[in-house]
């Protein structure tokens, strides 16, 4: 085909933002010598057909005079290949001939978001882009910039953009809604949420989120409501029902849980509620505190003893001493001390039952270590171990260790008060 010399061709060039397309109408017409149009003009043809391949082949093959364009074109058929090293060179080639190429430097700001170089990406969004006047998909990948490089202000400047401009496109209301939960405002949080349950009541994950917003308000009431709510729209999600049961149990809803578990565990996820250690945690600690003696054996006794975590073996010890099984709860918490525990309580309950059983070096044991903890139970082990002494005529030990407990806590009126019980028999 014969053109006459400085042809005139107005190109529709594509380009890529992830998997989805979009097409660019170039705004102004170029003027392009003949031979170079005709090859531009079969690259695009080939790249509208899915041919990335023939269009690399035929626009490396032109040896006449070079043009922004046919590297911007080179750059898209590299995209189409997921060549993306090249597709950024193409692109880089296209801006150093034309620097206000925008296809070519959104091109660019695409490719580098997929190679996670954000900051490059943002730069050349801000660059070649206007929030007033880009489509939906350029903004959102604005938007992802902004996050990945944490920067919160302009990422919400965008995602209002977004709003405004495009207000039924929920992408921006999630979004959002995610900008509120990094920034732990749960008001915003809650309120872009409802907002989104208005267009899907039963989408289970909104609950969950206006459930999350509402306990960092501190309002239990509608924390529980949500969660439930939540359940309610996805009762197969196993994570659900932990939470719910969570909920209930800071309510101080123990019998709720009780029955619910009951529920739980003869339903089809009841296998899985068995093995999640969090689930079974929450339902003994409910029968616990109601003194459900009968279910807490049965449920510890289907967990299985080499299962049972930390809270479990606390559990099975106050059923134990509730059931007058003393050997059984000194057993229980032995268990936890050899596993490694931590909190002085529980050395100071072991030396307590010890004691109680008359095995005098076990409780001394007990209360010495738990003296090597932190917290208040720590200082307590001090009296106990003090009264222990007393009890073994040992009074001029427990004079000493009164006087120095008394050195670090002179404001500590039980002990003075068992100091002055021991009198001044202590001779140092």
């Amino acid at each position: 085909m014969a053109h006459p010399r400085g042809a005139v061709v107005a190109f529709a060039i594509l380009f890529f933002a992830g998997a989805v397309s979009a097409r660019y109408e170039v705004a102004e017409t170029v003027s392009l010598p003949p031979d170079l149009a005709e090859v531009l003009s079969a690259a695009q043809r080939d790249l509208e057909a899915g041919r990335p391949a023939e269009v690399i082949r035929r626009l490396n093959a032109f040896r006449g005079q070079d043009h922004a364009l046919r590297h911007l074109l080179l750059g898209h058929a590299y995209v189409r290949q997921s060549d993306l090293a090249k597709a950024a060179g193409a692109y880089q080639d296209a801006l150093a001939m034309d620097g206000a190429m925008k296809p070519a430097g959104i091109g660019l700001a695409q490719v580098r978001a997929r190679q996670a170089q954000w900051a490059e990406a943002a730069e050349l969004l801000g660059r070649f882009t206007s929030p007033e006047a880009c489509g939906a998909d350029l903004l959102l990948l604005y938007v992802q910039a902004s996050r990945q490089l944490d920067d919160r202000r302009l990422g919400a400047l965008l995602v209002r953009k977004g709003i405004v401009r495009f207000p039924r496109d929920v992408r921006f209301r999630r979004l959002d809604l995610a900008q509120c939960i990094d920034a732990a405002d749960h008001a915003g949080a809650k309120q872009a949420a409802m907002h989104l349950l208005k267009a899907n009541p039963a989408e289970a994950d909104l609950w969950r989120h206006v459930a999350s917003a509402e306990a960092g308000a501190q309002e239990t009431v509608g924390e529980t409501a949500a969660v439930e709510a939540g359940l309610l729209c996805d009762p197969s999600d196993l994570a659900r029902h932990r939470r719910f049961l969570a909920a209930q149990l800071a309510a101080g809803n123990w019998p709720e849980v009780v029955t619910h578990g009951r529920s739980l565990l003869r339903g089809p996820l009841g296998k899985a509620a068995l093995a999640d250690a969090g689930v079974m945690e929450l339902l003994l600690t409910a029968a616990d505190l109601g003194r459900d003696d009968d279910t807490v054996a049965a449920w510890l006794e289907r967990v299985g003893e080499k299962a049972h975590t930390r809270a479990m073996r606390l559990v099975a010890a106050r059923l134990a001493l509730r059931q007058g099984k003393t050997k059984d709860a000194r057993r229980a918490l032995g268990r936890l001390i050899d596993a490694g525990e931590t909190d002085p309580a529980v050395y100071v309950w072991a030396g307590h039952l010890a004691e109680t059983a008359k095995d005098w070096p076990e409780a001394e044991t007990m209360y010495r270590h738990a003296r090597t903890l932190e917290g208040r139970m720590a200082r307590l082990a001090t009296l106990y171990l003090a009264r222990l002494y007393v009890h073994l005529d040992r009074r001029a030990e427990a004079g000493r260790l009164l006087r120095a407990y008394l050195d670090e806590h002179p404001e500590d009126a039980p002990a003075r008060a068992l100091l002055a019980l021991v009198g001044a028999a202590a001779d140092e």
